[in-house]
C-alpha cells in the first residue's frame, strides 16, 4: 500500500495487495509465476499507482468484486493458474460475470481429463479414425451466454483417457468427454462465450520449447500449446485463466525437473512480460526487447497529465471510443482495460517456427539439387520424412493463424460500441466494449496474421509442392539415365550375339566327328568359311535392329492373319464384328 492511503478498514480486501511500485514487491512477481504451486495474483492499477495481491482465497476475491473500486486504482486483473485447484473463486468469478455453468466446470477440467501429447508415430487409433471428420457445435453454451464456435476438424496427436472416477462433470457424458478433448486438443479449435457482464475467449497459445542439453531427433517443428482463457468485463477487469499445464515428454538424457521447470517459465511468459511493466520498476527492463513492450499502464500516465485539471474528456479529444454504451466519454480505465486484454492475446511465440521452416526448406532444397549427383544417392533417403512432416507442421500452423484470425473477427465484431444483439433491439446492445486504440491493434495484428504468416505459410507450402517435384524429376531421370544405360548394354550383348553366334555354329560344323564329312574337310575350308561368316556377321551388326523390327512386325502380322483364318474355319466371329453390332 501506498503510504499516502488511508489504512483500509478491518475485512476489507484491500489489506492483502502490496505496493507493486516497490522493488522488494515487484521481485516477487518472477518467482511466483515460476512456481508450479501459485494460485493466482490480482493486479490493480491507476496511471500513478499499481498494487498487486499475490495467492488470494475464494472469499477474499469475492469480497474484492462486491467491493467498490478505489479511484486510485480503477482497472484489475485477476489471473488464475490453476482453475482445478481453485473451485471456490472459479465459481465466485463465474457467478459474478455470469459465466454459464458448463463453462465453469469446462474450465476446471481434473488434470487426468487432459490429453497428454505422444510421439507422431504413435498416434491413436481414435484420432487417425476422426482424422477428417468436423464437428459443429458448442460445448460452453449456456443460458445467459452466447458462444460461437469455428469448425474444427477432430485431429489429435494423443489417446485420450478417461478414468470414470475422476469425471465430475455429471452432465456430460463419457463419450462427449471424450470427443470433446479430442476436439480441443486441435490447434484451430477456439471458443468464445459472451454475457452481459464479460466478453471470454479460449483459445490455445504456443510457447518455446526448452533448450536440450543433449541432441534428439525432433521431426517436428511445433512448438509446444497450451490453452488459456481470456476476458474482458464491463467492470474494467480483465480475466486471465490458465488451464492446469500440459507438459511434453520430457526426452531421454535430460533432466525432468529442469525441462519442466524452463518450460513452464516459457509457457507464462508473455504473462510475466505484461505483469511486470504493470510496475514502474519494469517500464526500463524492455527497452531493448521492443515486441515485448506493452502499451498498458505507460501511456495512461502521459495522458493523465494532460487531462488532470479536466472533470472529463470525449471521443474527439482522444480518439477514442465508448466502452460501456455509444456516446458516453471514455476513460483512463477503459483505455488501460482494452489494451490490456490485447496485449494478453498477442504472443509473438507463434511465427518461430516459420523462421525454422525457412532454414529446412533452403537446406533440404541445397540437397535435393545435390541428390542429382550419383555419389550421394545414399544421403538423400531422408528427404521425403523431411518434407512430410515439414509439410504437416506448416498446415497445421496455417490452421493456429486461420483461428487467431477468426478469433480476431469475432472480437473485433462483439467489441465494438454499435454492435448490436441478433434481434436488433436497442436495449440488447451489448454491455462490453474496447476502445477504438484495441480495435485498431487488433485489427493490425489480424492484417499480419493474413499478410505476413498466412501468406508465408501458403509460399512455403508451395515452395515444398516445387521441391517435392524436383526431387521426383531429378529421380526420375537419374531413373531414366540408368535404364538407358542398361538398354544400351542389353543392346551391345545382343549385337554381339549376332556377330558370334554364327561363328560358333561355324565351328560346331567343323567339329561334328562324322567320317563321310571331316575326311574331306582341310584347314583352308574351315578358314575360308570363317571369313565369309564374320564378314557378314559384321556387315549385319550395322541392320541389325531394322531387320529386328522388320521380322517382328512381320510375325506379328502373321500371327494376326493366321487368327483370324483360324476363327473363320471354325465359324467364330472376329473382335471387330462384335463391337461393330
Amino acid at each position: 500500500m501506498n503510504i499516502s492511503d488511508p489504512p483500509p478498514a478491518p475485512g476489507n480486501p484491500a489489506t492483502k495487495f502490496q505496493d507493486f511500485d516497490r522493488e522488494d514487491v515487484f521481485h516477487k512477481a518472477v518467482p511466483h509465476t515460476e512456481n508450479l504451486d501459485s494460485q493466482n495474483f490480482v493486479v490493480e492499477f491507476g496511471p500513478e499507482r499499481a498494487r498487486i495481491a499475490f495467492n488470494l482465497g475464494a472469499s477474499d476475491i469475492g469480497a474484492l468484486l462486491k467491493s467498490e473500486k478505489d479511484k486510485n486504482y480503477p482497472i484489475r486483473w485477476i489471473n488464475i493458474w490453476n482453475p482445478r485447484t481453485q473451485k471456490k473463486a472459479m465459481e465466485v468469478i463465474g457467478n459474478h460475470y455470469e459465466f454459464s455453468e458448463r463453462l465453469i466446470r469446462l474450465m476446471c477440467l481434473p488434470a487426468q481429463l487432459q490429453s497428454q501429447p505422444q510421439p507422431r508415430r504413435h498416434r491413436g487409433a481414435l484420432a487417425l479414425a476422426l482424422r477428417h471428420s468436423r464437428r459443429h457445435g458448442d460445448v460452453e453454451s449456456g443460458h445467459l451466454g452466447t458462444v460461437t464456435n469455428n469448425d474444427i476438424p477432430l485431429e489429435s496427436h494423443s489417446s485420450i483417457q478417461l478414468p470414470k472416477d475422476e469425471i465430475e462433470l455429471d452432465e456430460v457424458d463419457d463419450d462427449n468427454m471424450e470427443l470433446y478433448l479430442q476436439v480441443k486438443n486441435t490447434v484451430n479449435y477456439f471458443s468464445t462465450d459472451q454475457t452481459q457482464k464479460a466478453l471470454c475467449i479460449g483459445a490455445h497459445w504456443l510457447h518455446k520449447r526448452p533448450t536440450a542439453v543433449h541432441e534428439h531427433e525432433n521431426k517436428s517443428m511445433m512448438p509446444p500449446k497450451h490453452w488459456q482463457w481470456l476476458a474482458i468485463c464491463n467492470d474494467h477487469t480483465v480475466l486471465s485463466i490458465h488451464e492446469q499445464p500440459s507438459f511434453e515428454l520430457v526426452p531421454e538424457k535430460e533432466d525432468r525437473d529442469k525441462w519442466r521447470a524452463e518450460e513452464l517459465r516459457n509457457m507464462r511468459a508473455n504473462t510475466l512480460d505484461v505483469l511486470r511493466q504493470l510496475s514502474k520498476k519494469g517500464f526500463d527492463l524492455y527497452k531493448k526487447k521492443p515486441l515485448s513492450i506493452n502499451s498498458v499502464r505507460r501511456p495512461l500516465s502521459k495522458w493523465h497529465g494532460h487531462t488532470r485539471d479536466s472533470v472529463s474528456f470525449n471521443r474527439q479529444d482522444t480518439g477514442m471510443s465508448s466502452f460501456v454504451n455509444a456516446g458516453e466519454p471514455v476513460s483512463l480505465a477503459d483505455e488501460g482495460t482494452s489494451n490490456l486484454f490485447y496485449y494478453l492475446f498477442e504472443d509473438y511465440v507463434a511465427a518461430g517456427p516459420l523462421k525454422t521452416a525457412e532454414k529446412k526448406l533452403e537446406h533440404i532444397t541445397t540437397k535435393v539439387l545435390d541428390s542429382a549427383r550419383p555419389k550421394i544417392r545414399n544421403k538423400s533417403r531422408d528427404i521425403i520424412p523431411t518434407l512430410h512432416y515439414l509439410s504437416k507442421d506448416l498446415r497445421e500452423l496455417k490452421h493456429l493463424f486461420e483461428n487467431y484470425r477468426n478469433l480476431i473477427s469475432k472480437i473485433t465484431a462483439l467489441g465494438k460500441a454499435d454492435a448490436q444483439a441478433p434481434n436488433g433491439h436497442g436495449e440488447d446492445v451489448r454491455k462490453v466494449m474496447l476502445t477504438d486504440t484495441a480495435l485498431s491493434r487488433f485489427d493490425r495484428l489480424g492484417d499480419r496474421l493474413q499478410y505476413l504468416m498466412l501468406n508465408s505459410i501458403e509460399g512455403y507450402l508451395g515452395e515444398i509442392s516445387a521441391v517435392s517435384s524436383t526431387y521426383f524429376n531429378l529421380t526420375q531421370q537419374k531413373d531414366s539415365e540408368a535404364t538407358a544405360r542398361l538398354t544400351r548394354s542389353a543392346t551391345l550383348l545382343a549385337k554381339l550375339s549376332v556377330f558370334f553366334l554364327p561363328i560358333s555354329f561355324l565351328t560346331s560344323y567343323f567339329s561334328v566327328q562324322i567320317e563321310d564329312l571331316y575326311m574331306y574337310w582341310h584347314g583352308t575350308d574351315y578358314w575360308y568359311s570363317f571369313a565369309v561368316i564374320a564378314s557378314v556377321s559384321f556387315v549385319s551388326l550395322f541392320f541389325f535392329s531394322r531387320l529386328l523390327m522388320f521380322f517382328s512386325d512381320t510375325l506379328d502380322m502373321w500371327a494376326t492373319q493366321s487368327v483370324t483364318l483360324f476363327r473363320k474355319v471354325l465359324g467364330l466371329k472376329a473382335p471387330d464384328d462384335d463391337d461393330d453390332e
